[in-house]
């Protein structure tokens, strides 16, 4: 229980990085740009771009990190496995971003952007000093150095929002009072502009700013040996993520050229889905969170051969967690719908109750995938995520023209349902954990029925002005149900 504990108070310190970065970034910019854009095209844009992103730090980090996370875990290893890590990373950063330079009007071509060279450009900066700095932001973790890794992870996200709310609301103030500096060189066509551009600034200057953590290591050469290894381990993880990336953030991309319209009319759609996307991303950040925290700890927990036990009271404890947390987004949508601009996005909440299971699938994922990092068998993650992209693929490209924006959000349920499922079959013969699968099972169940009943009784327009109160009581129920079958245990913990 006590490892229990240990892994909550750092899931609470990462979170406090994290998700408090992450919910003021979404409560001062997602929110406020769904505000600020004058078209919902720009809001497209905006998420089109940073899906490339996603998927291209995968591919230019080809997930030496996680690798790091294995072969570092023990501090023998750690300054070794760094200097391993770093100096090739380093090397193939600078490599792919000159080669991203020179390709750069091609690929704005053919992603329809040949008016704006410049997005592909600034972004192949900011993926390099984002991939540079991962290694750095893993020895913290792996460290277990989480006030440092908070305070710098808190300072980029407060860096981003003072540079894009002084690039969105000074700079047009300047230029509407005739002062000629803004004009000169802080003006943009578009506004989503200013969105990239402070990124890029905030990006090279957090580079500059943790430079030093880096040439404070012991430096030693490159022990070629244990980078074979570390790559034959981190390969199918490039898949894994690579996968990963398109089932997470490749709904508009998706939607950009499979809506059947023009690219500008699918753009606008697209961003009517990202909006609302964001207040259920609510929840995948928390689950970000826990994996941040979890991945070490699990390596560490394996490499010190305790119990496995303690993995299966994880998973149950997160879904306990994460699904009050989901009913308390869909009981009071009607408060936290207004964190985008209902005028224009409306259209997009249905997606909302979709995407939030779809993110507690994808927090389960990220609890019962971790076996095949623990047991050396990363292709079998890979094989999972390849599963699972091709589920949001085929999907997409089947209902994406006949349903609309929606079926992105179907395409997701679907494919997390059925990677947790692989993870879960496929460990059970390689690395078995006595996961609690019928209260988990129980615990997604009594969340559906709860919001289901809810929906059921705001339908009726004899209790509309008590469906809150009437949620309240739902929520109430769903802690007295969890406290009847599990009290005993979580006053163990907390004691522990």
């Amino acid at each position: 229980m006590s490892l229990l504990k240990k892994l909550a108070g750092q899931t609470i310190v990462y979170g406090l990085g994290h998700i408090l970065g992450r919910v003021l970034y979404f409560l001062i910019i997602a929110s406020y740009l769904s505000y600020k854009f004058e078209e919902t095209r720009s809001y497209g844009i905006y998420t089109e771009m940073y899906a490339y992103a996603s998927l291209l730090i995968v591919l230019f980090s080809y997930r030496i990190d996680t690798a790091f996370f294995r072969f570092g875990s023990k501090s023998s290893d750690l300054e070794k496995s760094y200097s391993s890590s770093l100096i090739p990373i380093g090397l193939t950063s600078i490599l792919l971003l000159m080669l991203g330079l020179s390709l750069a009007k091609p690929i704005a071509h053919f992603l329809h952007y040949e008016d704006h060279v410049h997005y592909i450009k600034w972004f192949l900066w900011i993926i390099t000093f984002d991939v540079l700095l991962l290694l750095p932001y893993a020895r913290l973790r792996l460290e277990e150095k989480p006030g440092r890794f908070v305070f710098y992870r808190l300072l980029n996200i407060i860096l981003t929002i003072v540079l894009i709310l002084f690039f969105l609301q000074v700079v047009p103030w300047g230029i509407d009072n005739d002062y000629g500096f803004f004009e000169r060189f802080l003006w943009f066509e578009d506004q989503v502009d200013y969105v990239f551009f402070a990124n890029l600034l905030v990006s090279g200057a957090m580079f500059l700013l943790m430079l030093p953590l880096s040439l404070k290591a012991k430096w030693a050469f490159v022990d070629w040996k244990l980078y074979k290894r570390m790559l034959v381990y981190a390969l199918p993880l490039i898949i894994v993520g690579f996968a990963n990336s398109i089932n997470q953030f490749f709904a508009v991309p998706l939607q950009k050229f499979l809506l059947g319209n023009s690219i500008d009319e699918n753009l606008s759609n697209a961003g009517v889905y990202a909006a609302p996307q964001r207040i259920a991303m609510l929840i995948s950040i928390a689950t970000t969170a826990f994996n941040y925290a979890a991945e070490p700890f699990f390596f560490k927990q394996a490499a010190e051969g305790e119990r496995r036990e303690i993995y299966g009271d994880v998973a149950k404890a997160f879904v306990i967690v994460l699904g009050s947390l989901i009913l308390i987004l869909l009981f009071y949508f009607d408060l936290f719908k207004h964190l985008v601009d209902v005028s224009r996005y409306a259209d997009g909440f249905v997606i909302v109750p979709i995407l939030l299971f779809a993110y507690l699938l994808l927090g389960l994922y990220y609890n019962v995938s971790i076996w095949y990092k623990l047991a050396d068998k990363t292709v079998y993650g890979a094989l999972i995520s390849i599963v699972g992209a091709v589920i949001t693929l085929v999907l997409s490209y089947i209902f994406l023209p006949m349903l609309g924006f929606i079926a992105s959000a179907w395409a997701a349920l679907a494919c997390y349902g059925s990677m947790v499922f692989l993870a879960y079959i496929t460990g059970r013969k390689f690395y078995p954990i006595p996961y609690p699968i019928k209260k988990i099972l129980f615990y997604i169940a009594l969340i559906f029925v709860l919001y289901r009943i809810s929906v059921w009784f705001s339908w009726h327009r004899t209790f509309e002005d008590w469906h809150m109160v009437f949620n309240s009581f739902l929520l109430l129920l769903y802690g007295i149900v969890v406290w009847l079958l599990d009290g005993s245990w979580i006053t163990r913990v907390l004691k522990s």
